[in-house]
Protein backbone atom coordinates (compact mmCIF):
# COMPACT_ATOMS: atom_id res chain seq x y z
CA UNK A 1 0.00 0.00 0.00
CA UNK A 2 1.27 3.24 -0.75
CA UNK A 3 1.86 5.39 2.18
CA UNK A 4 1.20 9.05 0.64
CA UNK A 5 -2.12 7.57 0.88
CA UNK A 6 -2.55 7.04 4.07
CA UNK A 7 -0.93 10.04 4.77
CA UNK A 8 -3.80 11.91 2.93
CA UNK A 9 -6.27 10.13 4.75
CA UNK A 10 -4.99 11.07 7.49
CA UNK A 11 -4.58 14.55 7.27
CA UNK A 12 -7.73 14.96 5.77
CA UNK A 13 -9.31 13.49 8.86
CA UNK A 14 -7.48 16.42 10.82
CA UNK A 15 -8.50 19.27 8.92
CA UNK A 16 -11.83 18.08 7.90
CA UNK A 17 -11.29 20.18 5.22
CA UNK A 18 -10.52 19.16 1.14
CA UNK A 19 -8.67 22.63 1.07
CA UNK A 20 -6.86 22.94 4.23
CA UNK A 21 -5.64 18.90 3.84
CA UNK A 22 -4.60 20.00 -0.18
CA UNK A 23 -2.80 23.10 1.30
CA UNK A 24 -1.07 21.12 4.42
CA UNK A 25 0.39 18.01 1.66
CA UNK A 26 1.05 20.33 -0.96
CA UNK A 27 -1.29 19.43 -3.72
CA UNK A 28 -4.48 20.03 -5.78
CA UNK A 29 -7.45 19.59 -4.24
CA UNK A 30 -8.86 17.79 -7.41
CA UNK A 31 -5.44 15.43 -6.71
CA UNK A 32 -6.58 15.10 -2.74
CA UNK A 33 -9.43 13.45 -4.13
CA UNK A 34 -8.17 11.01 -6.81
CA UNK A 35 -5.97 9.85 -3.71
CA UNK A 36 -8.94 9.43 -1.11
CA UNK A 37 -10.83 7.83 -4.00
CA UNK A 38 -7.96 5.74 -4.63
CA UNK A 39 -7.08 4.27 -0.78
CA UNK A 40 -10.81 3.81 -0.89
CA UNK A 41 -11.14 1.65 -3.72
CA UNK A 42 -8.01 -0.19 -2.50
CA UNK A 43 -9.55 -0.57 1.01
CA UNK A 44 -13.24 -1.38 -0.35
CA UNK A 45 -14.70 1.22 2.18
CA UNK A 46 -16.11 4.79 1.74
CA UNK A 47 -13.85 6.49 4.41
CA UNK A 48 -15.41 9.73 4.33
CA UNK A 49 -18.88 11.85 3.68
CA UNK A 50 -18.94 15.25 2.30
CA UNK A 51 -21.37 17.50 4.28
CA UNK A 52 -22.12 20.73 5.32
CA UNK A 53 -19.48 20.41 7.91
CA UNK A 54 -16.75 19.45 5.60
CA UNK A 55 -14.93 16.35 5.18
CA UNK A 56 -16.47 13.47 7.94
CA UNK A 57 -14.69 10.36 8.86
CA UNK A 58 -17.56 7.62 8.23
CA UNK A 59 -17.73 4.61 11.09
CA UNK A 60 -14.97 2.65 8.92
CA UNK A 61 -12.82 5.76 8.44
CA UNK A 62 -12.60 6.39 12.37
CA UNK A 63 -11.98 2.82 13.15
CA UNK A 64 -9.16 2.74 10.66
CA UNK A 65 -7.52 6.21 11.48
CA UNK A 66 -5.44 4.94 14.43
CA UNK A 67 -4.09 2.34 12.18
CA UNK A 68 -3.09 4.12 9.29
CA UNK A 69 -1.14 6.56 11.98
CA UNK A 70 0.54 3.24 13.36
CA UNK A 71 1.74 2.00 10.07
CA UNK A 72 2.85 6.05 8.76
CA UNK A 73 5.08 6.16 11.65
CA UNK A 74 6.38 2.87 11.10
CA UNK A 75 7.20 3.46 7.81
CA UNK A 76 8.54 7.06 8.69
CA UNK A 77 11.08 4.93 11.15
CA UNK A 78 11.63 2.49 8.93
CA UNK A 79 13.17 4.79 6.27
CA UNK A 80 15.11 6.56 8.87
CA UNK A 81 16.77 3.44 10.40
CA UNK A 82 17.37 2.48 6.60
CA UNK A 83 18.85 5.64 5.74
CA UNK A 84 21.09 6.23 9.47
CA UNK A 85 22.15 2.74 8.31
CA UNK A 86 23.54 3.58 4.84
CA UNK A 87 25.11 6.66 6.60
CA UNK A 88 26.67 4.67 9.24
CA UNK A 89 25.00 6.26 12.25
CA UNK A 90 22.61 2.63 12.67
CA UNK A 91 22.63 -0.91 12.87
CA UNK A 92 24.47 -3.60 14.55
CA UNK A 93 28.00 -4.00 14.67
CA UNK A 94 29.92 -7.47 15.56
CA UNK A 95 33.37 -7.45 16.96
CA UNK A 96 35.82 -10.18 18.39
CA UNK A 97 38.37 -10.30 20.15
CA UNK A 98 40.68 -12.59 22.01
CA UNK A 99 43.28 -12.52 24.68
CA UNK A 100 45.08 -9.65 23.72
CA UNK A 101 42.05 -7.46 23.09
CA UNK A 102 40.94 -7.76 26.90
CA UNK A 103 42.92 -4.01 27.38
CA UNK A 104 41.52 -2.23 24.07
CA UNK A 105 38.33 -3.14 23.05
CA UNK A 106 36.50 -1.78 26.30
CA UNK A 107 37.96 1.33 26.06
CA UNK A 108 37.50 1.42 22.16
CA UNK A 109 33.99 0.21 22.10
CA UNK A 110 33.05 3.00 25.13
CA UNK A 111 34.32 5.81 23.31
CA UNK A 112 32.65 4.57 19.91
CA UNK A 113 29.12 4.27 21.68
CA UNK A 114 29.60 7.82 23.64
CA UNK A 115 30.01 9.22 19.53
CA UNK A 116 27.29 6.74 17.89
CA UNK A 117 24.40 5.56 20.49
CA UNK A 118 22.29 4.14 18.23
CA UNK A 119 24.80 1.38 17.13
CA UNK A 120 24.60 -2.07 18.83
CA UNK A 121 27.34 -3.68 19.32
CA UNK A 122 27.79 -7.36 20.25
CA UNK A 123 31.77 -8.16 21.25
CA UNK A 124 32.48 -12.17 21.46
CA UNK A 125 35.58 -13.67 22.54
CA UNK A 126 36.97 -16.12 20.68
CA UNK A 127 40.52 -17.66 19.25
CA UNK A 128 41.89 -16.22 16.24
CA UNK A 129 41.44 -18.99 14.02
CA UNK A 130 37.71 -18.21 14.70
CA UNK A 131 37.84 -14.21 14.48
CA UNK A 132 39.38 -15.03 10.92
CA UNK A 133 37.04 -17.64 9.47
CA UNK A 134 34.73 -14.74 10.52
CA UNK A 135 35.95 -11.89 9.13
CA UNK A 136 36.32 -13.87 5.72
CA UNK A 137 32.49 -15.28 5.89
CA UNK A 138 31.25 -11.65 6.37
CA UNK A 139 29.78 -12.88 10.01
CA UNK A 140 31.72 -10.77 11.55
CA UNK A 141 32.77 -6.93 11.24
CA UNK A 142 36.00 -6.37 13.32
CA UNK A 143 38.52 -8.16 15.10
CA UNK A 144 41.22 -7.42 17.65
CA UNK A 145 44.44 -10.02 17.39
CA UNK A 146 47.53 -10.25 16.94
CA UNK A 147 49.33 -9.62 13.87
CA UNK A 148 50.21 -9.24 10.90
CA UNK A 149 47.31 -11.09 8.51
CA UNK A 150 46.92 -12.76 5.77
CA UNK A 151 45.22 -10.55 2.86
CA UNK A 152 42.71 -9.92 2.16
CA UNK A 153 42.79 -9.07 5.92
CA UNK A 154 44.37 -5.92 6.63
CA UNK A 155 44.68 -4.45 9.74
CA UNK A 156 45.73 -1.01 11.92
CA UNK A 157 48.17 -1.71 14.39
CA UNK A 158 47.38 -0.50 17.87
CA UNK A 159 50.22 -1.15 20.06
CA UNK A 160 52.51 -3.85 21.61
CA UNK A 161 51.92 -6.71 23.59
CA UNK A 162 54.49 -9.18 25.34
CA UNK A 163 54.69 -12.32 27.21
CA UNK A 164 54.78 -12.46 31.02
CA UNK A 165 55.16 -14.88 33.81
CA UNK A 166 52.38 -15.38 36.12
CA UNK A 167 52.79 -16.73 39.30
CA UNK A 168 51.43 -16.57 43.14
CA UNK A 169 52.13 -13.36 44.70
CA UNK A 170 54.18 -14.87 47.33
CA UNK A 171 56.59 -16.68 44.71
CA UNK A 172 56.83 -13.26 43.03
CA UNK A 173 59.86 -11.39 44.34
CA UNK A 174 62.13 -14.42 44.65
CA UNK A 175 61.34 -15.66 40.63
CA UNK A 176 61.69 -11.88 39.69
CA UNK A 177 65.34 -11.60 40.84
CA UNK A 178 66.05 -14.93 39.86
CA UNK A 179 64.72 -14.00 35.76
CA UNK A 180 66.60 -10.60 36.37
CA UNK A 181 70.16 -11.87 35.93
CA UNK A 182 71.71 -12.74 32.43
CA UNK A 183 70.77 -15.91 30.81
CA UNK A 184 68.96 -16.85 33.47
CA UNK A 185 65.83 -18.06 31.40
CA UNK A 186 67.01 -21.86 32.07
CA UNK A 187 65.01 -21.27 34.99
CA UNK A 188 61.76 -21.59 33.37
CA UNK A 189 62.75 -25.53 32.11
CA UNK A 190 62.63 -26.07 36.21
CA UNK A 191 58.97 -24.51 36.70
CA UNK A 192 55.40 -26.50 36.53
CA UNK A 193 54.00 -24.62 34.18
CA UNK A 194 50.21 -23.95 32.76
CA UNK A 195 49.42 -23.67 29.27
CA UNK A 196 45.58 -22.78 26.58
CA UNK A 197 44.84 -25.44 24.70
CA UNK A 198 46.07 -25.26 21.39
CA UNK A 199 42.45 -24.63 20.08
CA UNK A 200 41.85 -21.81 22.28
CA UNK A 201 45.57 -19.63 21.94
CA UNK A 202 47.28 -21.28 18.60
CA UNK A 203 48.63 -17.73 17.96
CA UNK A 204 50.04 -17.28 21.93
CA UNK A 205 51.54 -20.61 22.19
CA UNK A 206 53.31 -20.48 18.96
CA UNK A 207 54.54 -17.36 20.27
CA UNK A 208 55.51 -18.83 23.69
CA UNK A 209 57.45 -21.68 21.91
CA UNK A 210 58.84 -19.45 19.59
CA UNK A 211 60.27 -17.74 22.72
CA UNK A 212 61.37 -20.80 24.77
CA UNK A 213 63.35 -22.14 21.80
CA UNK A 214 65.24 -19.20 21.53
CA UNK A 215 66.30 -19.60 24.80
CA UNK A 216 66.54 -23.69 25.24
CA UNK A 217 63.64 -24.00 27.18
CA UNK A 218 62.39 -27.12 27.49
CA UNK A 219 58.82 -26.35 29.07
CA UNK A 220 57.40 -28.64 31.71
CA UNK A 221 53.59 -28.11 30.75
CA UNK A 222 51.46 -29.68 33.75
CA UNK A 223 48.06 -28.95 32.50
CA UNK A 224 46.04 -27.26 30.27
CA UNK A 225 43.32 -24.94 29.87
CA UNK A 226 40.77 -23.72 27.90
CA UNK A 227 40.06 -20.37 28.82
CA UNK A 228 42.24 -17.45 30.58
CA UNK A 229 40.16 -17.13 33.36
CA UNK A 230 40.50 -20.82 34.20
CA UNK A 231 43.78 -20.31 34.02
CA UNK A 232 44.64 -17.45 35.84
CA UNK A 233 42.75 -19.57 38.68
CA UNK A 234 44.89 -22.12 38.85
CA UNK A 235 47.75 -20.01 38.81
CA UNK A 236 46.08 -18.01 41.95
CA UNK A 237 45.51 -21.60 43.30
CA UNK A 238 49.37 -22.30 43.42
CA UNK A 239 48.93 -25.14 41.13
CA UNK A 240 51.44 -23.83 38.86
CA UNK A 241 52.19 -21.13 36.64
CA UNK A 242 51.56 -19.78 33.33
CA UNK A 243 53.26 -17.40 30.47
CA UNK A 244 50.32 -15.20 29.58
CA UNK A 245 50.29 -11.95 27.75
CA UNK A 246 51.41 -8.99 29.89
CA UNK A 247 48.03 -7.10 29.45
CA UNK A 248 46.72 -10.12 31.64
CA UNK A 249 47.13 -8.18 34.52
CA UNK A 250 43.89 -6.13 33.74
CA UNK A 251 42.28 -9.16 34.87
CA UNK A 252 44.31 -10.78 37.66
CA UNK A 253 43.36 -10.87 41.28
CA UNK A 254 45.71 -9.49 43.44
CA UNK A 255 46.95 -13.00 44.46
CA UNK A 256 49.03 -12.91 41.25
CA UNK A 257 52.02 -11.78 40.38
CA UNK A 258 52.88 -10.73 36.82
CA UNK A 259 56.97 -11.15 35.72
CA UNK A 260 57.18 -9.50 32.47
CA UNK A 261 59.56 -11.49 29.96
CA UNK A 262 61.93 -9.74 27.61
CA UNK A 263 64.51 -10.61 24.80
CA UNK A 264 63.60 -11.78 20.93
CA UNK A 265 60.22 -12.96 20.65
CA UNK A 266 58.52 -12.04 23.61
CA UNK A 267 56.69 -9.24 22.04
CA UNK A 268 54.29 -9.05 18.94
CA UNK A 269 51.55 -6.21 17.55
CA UNK A 270 48.37 -6.20 18.45
CA UNK A 271 45.82 -5.18 16.06
CA UNK A 272 42.25 -4.05 14.98
CA UNK A 273 41.52 -6.63 11.92
CA UNK A 274 38.94 -5.92 8.80
CA UNK A 275 38.10 -7.58 5.70
CA UNK A 276 38.37 -4.64 3.15
CA UNK A 277 36.58 -6.64 0.83
CA UNK A 278 32.98 -6.08 2.16
CA UNK A 279 31.67 -2.87 1.81
CA UNK A 280 30.49 -1.78 5.86
CA UNK A 281 29.59 1.94 6.67
CA UNK A 282 29.47 1.32 10.62
CA UNK A 283 32.78 -0.79 10.29
CA UNK A 284 34.50 2.35 8.51
CA UNK A 285 33.25 4.18 11.19
CA UNK A 286 34.85 2.40 14.09
CA UNK A 287 38.05 2.27 11.88
CA UNK A 288 37.91 6.20 11.39
CA UNK A 289 37.47 6.56 15.51
CA UNK A 290 40.70 4.01 16.21
CA UNK A 291 43.10 6.06 13.60
CA UNK A 292 41.61 9.15 15.14
CA UNK A 293 43.21 8.07 18.47
CA UNK A 294 46.10 7.79 17.20
CA UNK A 295 46.46 4.06 15.85
CA UNK A 296 49.07 3.69 13.11
CA UNK A 297 48.52 1.96 9.90
CA UNK A 298 50.08 -1.29 9.17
Amino acid sequence: MDTRLLQAFIVLAESRSYRHAAQRLFITQPALTKQIQALEHEVGLKLFARGRRGAQLTHAGEQLLDKAKSIVLETTDFRQMATDMAAGKAGRLAVGFGISGFHDVPELVAKFSQHYPKICISLEDMPSSEQTRLLLEGQLQLAFMRMPVEPPLVGVSLRTESIALAVSQHKKATLRERLSRPHCYSLLSELPLLALHDNRGPGLNRQIARFLAFNQVEPHIQQTSGDIQTLMALVAADIGMAIVPLSTINISPASIGIIPLEGPYASWDVGMIWNPVLEDPLRDLFIALVRKEGAKQT
